[in-house]
């Protein structure tokens, strides 16, 4: 026995919290409900039969309402077509045949008359049939040749029928635009020379979605294996309940083992027919016959529901604990719980926001050292230089060239002047796309000034990258890195750069390609690879498109074919001054920043 206790004990303990409250509560529950020991029977078949008899009755004459409504709504229309004097002429006259003129008018006619009953009505479609000499008798839409229906069964049917219109079995057809094949019934009454004894000149064709009906008698159905039919004097179905329903009703052969309701639908030959067995009642009865059970049920379910409840809201707290230090793990520090109790996971609730709050503000504080940092480092640097006084000197120097005829010592001047406006830019970051091209030339000037003219550039941007921006002096670096070390160091030192600017959706991309001696794969590499140490000028590219546009921006490197080496920079477009953002900070500095 102690040796049986210290297994339970071992097995409890590897249990989750939930799981063994949940296990606890249904132990209280089945001891409750074990306790139980009152058994009630009651004998409610006929209360059950005369329940059901009484309801589905109702729903047969709510029914019955509905279907008299709508088949009066369907004669109304018939009789209105049948007894209009208009249609009536243009029918007799058709058939005598008339200019072409004449059966163009006609025919606008007859659709007006069709569209003018037919609209705010729930008739899917009018359909009328005439005589065959009428060249609009081809046009298949709503109006149709009457010689294509002589032939069918239902023809001769609707001539012998007595009640003035006759519905049609139900039969598939194509519905609305899509072509998607549903159950007609067409509501069919010949037009005659004489309204009830005369030639016919016309068959008017009212049709309308079977499952207008089905929807109707669907809505009687108050058991799962009962039947309710809507069928016609000879009991051939018009809509049923029973989805293999057509044809004709079955007459049942044991009347005793169900309840047949049947009710005519006054003024038409249709009625309804409901067909409900005895056996589904008395399942249902036993299903309900012993409250023993039933309260047994209730009890455990009930019980269940609460002790998933209870157990989920007491560990559901210990989860959302549990879910916040994963996101602290992941360097989320603007992760916190809401504390709304005072007990011991409410104080770990609290202490761990304070502690995630800390080190938010604790990296906070560090981007904002480094931002001043680096601010400061930039404003040193500017204040190395004095733009007036350079501007002015340069102006000097280039007037003095000219003065003395020095032509190529005055546009030096000149294009030194223009790069060093750019590099400068009034002290801001972020610049015209124009701009950055136009400093990237007078670099490239001034270098081939220098080398004798052997370095041969092309720059080339679209129009509509022109009107964004860029963050400056991202293009120079690598335009210089291609110069000194792709070209510079190939044997003839000449060679080709190209610059070009290309729009790409939202994004802008720039290309340098050079015809220099390459890399090698280990060169892109360590190129690529921010922690490695190698270009400071690349370096400093990417943690300055870092910093002002996260993980949007984007810089690799490649072979150029046939030789040389192609750099490609994209960025998101943008035509405002875009300032460096803490938290595209932190993601480019992640790797540098200490686990905590």
């Amino acid at each position: 026995m102690m040796r049986l206790g210290a297994v339970i004990r071992r097995m409890l303990s590897q249990l989750r919290i939930q799981t063994k409250l949940l296990f606890a509560f249904l132990a209280l529950i089945a001891i409750s409900a074990g306790a139980v020991s009152a058994i009630v029977y009651r004998n409610t078949v006929e209360s059950m039969e005369r329940r059901v008899e009484q309801s589905t009755e109702q729903a047969i004459n709510q029914a019955y309402s509905f279907l008299s409504y709508k088949l009066n709504n369907i004669k109304d229309v018939s009789s209105m077509l049948f007894m209009h004097d208009e249609l009536n002429d243009i029918l007799n006259r058709g058939r005598y045949g008339l200019r072409l003129g004449d059966q163009i008018d006609d025919y606008n006619k007859i659709l007006n008359i069709l569209n003018s009953v037919q609209s705010g009505r729930e008739i899917y479609r009018i359909r009328l049939y005439v005589d065959s000499t009428n060249i609009y008798a081809r046009e298949k839409s709503t109006i149709f040749a009457l010689g294509t229906i002589r032939n069918e069964p239902w023809y001769g049917e609707m001539l012998h029928n007595s009640d003035g219109i006759y519905c049609r079995s139900p039969y598939e057809d194509e519905y609305g635009r899509t072509g998607a094949k549903r159950n007609i019934i067409s509501c069919v009454r010949p037009m005659r020379t004489e309204q009830f004894t005369g030639e016919v000149m016309g068959v008017l064709s009212l049709e309308i979605l079977e499952e207008t009906f089905r929807q109707i008698i669907e809505e009687t159905q108050n058991t799962t294996t009962g039947k309710v039919y809507l069928a016609d004097r000879t009991n051939r179905i018009i809509s049923s309940t029973d989805e293999a329903g057509n044809g004709t009703v079955v007459p049942l052969v044991d009347l005793d083992s169900h309840i047949v309701i049947e009710k005519p639908i006054d003024g038409t030959s249709w009625k309804l027919i409901a067909h409900i067995p005895k056996s589904e009642i008395y399942a249902e009865v036993r299903q309900w016959s012993n409250e023993l059970y039933l309260v047994l049920s209730v009890v455990i379910v009930v019980g269940i529901l609460a002790a998933v409840a209870f157990s989920h809201g007491l560990t559901r707290r210990i989860k959302l604990l549990l879910q916040q230090i994963k996101m602290i793990e992941s360097e989320n520090w603007d992760s916190q719980t809401d504390v709304t109790t005072h007990d011991e996971i409410g104080v770990l609730q609290s202490h761990l926001n304070q502690m995630s709050e800390n080190i938010r503000v604790m990296i906070q504080e560090k981007y904002k050292t480094e931002t001043q940092k680096k601010a400061a480092e930039l404003q040193a640097l500017q204040a190395q230089i004095n733009p007036h006084f350079l501007y002015n000197t340069l102006d000097l120097i280039h007037w003095m060239a000219m003065e003395r005829g020095a032509r190529e010592i005055s546009e030096v001047a000149v294009q030194l002047s223009s790069f060093f406006r750019i590099s400068l830019s009034q002290g801001r970051d972020i610049i015209p796309i124009a701009d950055e091209l136009e400093h990237v030339r007078t670099y490239l000037d001034i270098q081939n000034r220098r080398f004798g003219g052997n370095i041969r550039y092309t720059i080339d941007a679209s129009p509509e990258a022109l009107a964004f921006k860029t963050v400056k002096l991202v293009l120079q670096p690598i335009v210089e890195n291609a110069v000194l070390h792709g070209i510079r160091e190939k044997l003839g030192k000449s060679g080709e750069i190209a610059v070009r600017c290309r729009m790409h959706g939202d994004v802008i991309e720039f290309t340098v390609e050079d015809n220099g001696v390459g890399m090698t794969e280990e060169q892109m590499r360590r190129l690529a690879d921010d922690s490695s140490g190698a270009g400071y000028g690349i370096k400093n590219v990417k943690e300055k498109l870092a910093l002002y546009f996260g993980e949007e921006a984007a810089v690799s490197f490649e072979r150029a074919d046939p030789e040389g080496t192609r750099v490609r920079i994209r960025i998101p477009a943008t035509d405002r001054d875009v300032r460096p953002d803490e938290q595209l900070y932190r993601e480019a500095n992640k790797r540098n920043q200490p686990s905590i």
